[in-house]
């Protein structure tokens, strides 16, 4: 897969009159995640997914920055000349916001899962602090451990992180070595995203229908950034997914998948299909559980 190709859905054809859904990984991952969603998408809906930059068969970015990420996506989007239904996962849902933003009108609609937009935690309350220090604490060791050449140790604490203590013990070989080869790309985005750009104020120029999922086991700081994203974008929903963690694209697929599908129907007012409108909106006080 060269660095500007895309992973298909197999029943994709370029006469097709389907809509386009475009997938974005997560950090320390590739577009290979979405296999399962474009095989389950294919007969309605033209999927693709790219390797974000530093990941799968991409070259690194030379900013930092989310925003070239997402600058670089919504190029190809727009070279396309069709809006697409956004999909994201951590690093790709902080990417899909950034295009959302900046590009509303190559945006059908956002389906979101736990977006990697740390510095939402700058806005909060005190308890909201403490998360962002326990990141920015990764962040800063990830970083040392970067600098002495130990990516192991730097993706062992970030795994552990995300996936709960001794994640990295029980990971096979095979996905450690992987893993460690993305460490400075993972590294570099995770301090990233706690950088300040004024995310919660620019993302109430959002308009396209968005739905931001969380899964219930996944870290207290990634559900808070979960929700306080929810409640800064106009009309949006936030659903709450039991018994699952932050990989659950992989790890509960048939969560996942179904509720992808239900959104982007739901967001195309010409295709049949249950709406997602008939799931209660999150309020302040309440939550969806899905079971």
């Amino acid at each position: 897969m060269t660095p500007d190709s895309i992973l298909v859905a197999p029943a994709w054809r370029m006469d097709t009159p389907c809509q386009p859904v475009l997938a974005l990984h997560a950090a320390a991952s590739s577009s290979g995640q979405w296999e399962g969603l474009a095989d389950y998408l294919s007969s309605s809906y033209r999927v693709s997914a790219p390797d974000l930059p530093g990941y799968g068969n991409a070259p690194a970015c030379r900013s930092s920055r989310i925003g070239a990420a997402s600058e670089l996506i919504a190029s190809r989007i727009a070279g396309k000349g069709e809006p697409v239904h956004l999909v994201g996962h951590s690093l790709g849902a902080s990417v899909a916001l950034e295009i959302a933003i900046a590009r509303p009108d190559l945006v059908r609609s956002l389906f979101l899962i736990e977006p990697m937009a740390l510095q939402m935690l700058i806005t909060g309350d005190e308890s909201d602090a403490v998360l962002f220090r326990e990141v920015a604490e990764l962040a800063a060791y990830m970083a040392m451990a970067i600098t002495r050449r130990d990516q192991e140790s730097a993706m062992r604490c970030y795994v552990d992180f995300w996936y709960g203590a001794g994640a990295w013990n029980r990971t096979s070989l095979e996905l450690k070595i992987e893993l460690t080869s993305y460490a400075q790309q993972t590294s570099v985005d995770l301090g990233a995203s706690l950088a300040n750009t004024q995310l919660v104020r620019r993302l109430s120029a959002i308009r396209c229908p968005t739905l931001l999922v969380m899964a219930l086991n996944s870290p207290l700081a990634s559900l808070r950034v979960t929700e306080l994203t929810a409640q800064a974008i106009p009309g949006a929903r936030l659903l709450m997914v039991p018994d699952a963690g932050h990989m659950a694209p992989l790890t509960d697929p048939h969560v996942i998948n179904p509720l992808v599908r239900r959104h982007v129907r739901s967001a195309s007012p010409a295709e049949n299909g249950p709406a997602l409108s008939r799931l209660p909106m999150l309020q302040p006080t309440s939550a969806c559980i899905i079971e």
